[in-house]
């Protein structure tokens, strides 16, 4: 239905790992341990943001497609806005807060930078 857009605050000095595949977003109420290997996002109406399967998400100009959706995901997302990203094959065992995206390479990143949840 909506589409959402957060922007990036901040970018801990841990959070891009290359060989990860795999990005830890929090709100501003993030701890400063957390902030070390997180990327702060701020998402208006956060509330009710809903991601599901096939969705869209945008970080600038790079585009990714929502492979799946852990039960818990969209629950924190809208509350303190965490949710971990991740580039990667859906396995058996989820991550039940992590949402899964393809393809399968990490985006740039940059702080400023909108991220689109459609």
């Amino acid at each position: 239905c909506c589409m959402k857009q957060g922007t990036i605050k901040a970018i801990g000095p841990q959070a891009i790992d290359q060989k990860e595949k795999m990005l830890i977003f929090f709100g501003d109420q993030a701890t400063e341990i957390l902030r070390e290997y997180s990327v702060i996002q701020s998402i208006p109406d956060s509330q009710d943001l809903v991601v599901e399967n096939g969705d869209t998400l945008i970080f600038g100009d790079q585009s990714y497609t929502v492979t799946h959706v852990g039960p818990i995901a969209n629950q924190i997302l809208q509350t303190i806005q965490h949710v971990t990203f991740i580039f990667d094959e859906v396995p058996e065992e989820q991550l039940t807060s992590a949402i899964y995206l393809e393809p399968f390479n990490l985006p740039t990143l940059e702080v400023g930078m909108k991220v689109i949840y459609k």
